[in-house]
């Protein structure tokens, strides 16, 4: 379900660009220099905005700024901002890409999903050694989807909750105020994407007779569910006290978060 939380970049000044690709890029960094190259193809754009969000709200801009080499550009120094959210950011990203590869492997017998996840599952056991009551949670939330999966649960608000109690712990790591806003952003923006992917990926779950709870509901609501969702979502959000970066953020929110439910809606292919 990665891809989602992203940028509509059109709509970006030349500024929040630059930020946006430099927080990017230290998360690739972060990704290397902790977890090994690579866990570098895990890179998403979706724990990017917890890094934003997570360092917005701190009086104080502590990004590291590095002009670096990217293995993949090497033509042409990149730069990249990095703090310590950055490695947060990092380490919860490679236990989702984890479990996400092994879904792949258990739905789909991917090898090539079993094969990535042989790799990054060495480096989750030290994450959760760190951060041990985001990986319960996550353990936690994909047991239960799972459960509902396997059962046909016809009624989409309880995966949707499943995964949304994922992004609720992931978005609350220790040593912040906020806690309980925090919290209900990250979950209310996982009921988000959880029915986001189910609506994108719609009519290929029927054709290959897997499991999808949007099946249940009428086509006709699923706009406005998604929607009420993201409004829920927003209203935690707007009472953060954030410090910067916030119409960069909005923009993800408003805007690039719909960019795969509109590709889809097109006609086009999900990215």
């Amino acid at each position: 379900m990665f891809g989602y939380v992203i940028a509509n970049i059109d709509q970006l000044d030349e500024a929040q660009r630059a930020r946006y690709q430099q927080v990017y890029c230290g998360l690739c960094r972060a990704l290397g220099e902790r977890h090994g190259a690579h866990c570098r193809l895990t890179l998403t754009y979706d724990m990017t905005f917890l890094i934003l969000l997570l360092s917005a709200l701190q009086p104080e801009d502590d990004m590291r700024h590095e002009p670096f080499r990217c293995p993949a550009h090497p033509v042409k120094k990149r730069e990249s901002a990095m703090n310590a959210w950055t490695d947060y950011a990092a380490d919860i990203n490679v236990v989702l890409a984890y479990y996400q590869r092994m879904d792949d492997w258990t739905d789909d017998r991917r090898v090539s999903a079993l094969a990535q996840a042989k790799i990054i599952g060495s480096q989750v056991k030290s994450v959760c050694e760190r951060l041990p009551r985001q990986c319960e949670a996550i353990t936690r939330g994909l047991e239960a989807l799972s459960a509902f999966e396997q059962d046909g649960e016809p009624n989409p608000d309880l995966p949707a909750a499943a995964f949304g109690s994922i992004l609720g712990a992931a978005f609350t790591p220790e040593g912040l105020k906020d806690q309980a806003d925090l919290y209900a952003f990250g979950d209310k923006l996982g009921r988000f994407i959880y029915l986001m992917d189910a609506v994108v990926d719609l009519k290929k779950d029927i054709r290959h007779e897997k499991y999808n709870p949007m099946v249940f509901v009428d086509s006709t609501r699923h706009e406005s569910i998604l929607q009420v969702l993201m409004a829920d979502c927003v209203e935690p959000f707007s009472r953060l006290k954030l410090y910067r970066d916030k119409e960069l953020m909005e923009n993800i929110l408003y805007s690039g978060v719909w960019a795969r439910y509109l590709a889809a809606r097109k006609g086009g292919k999900k990215a």
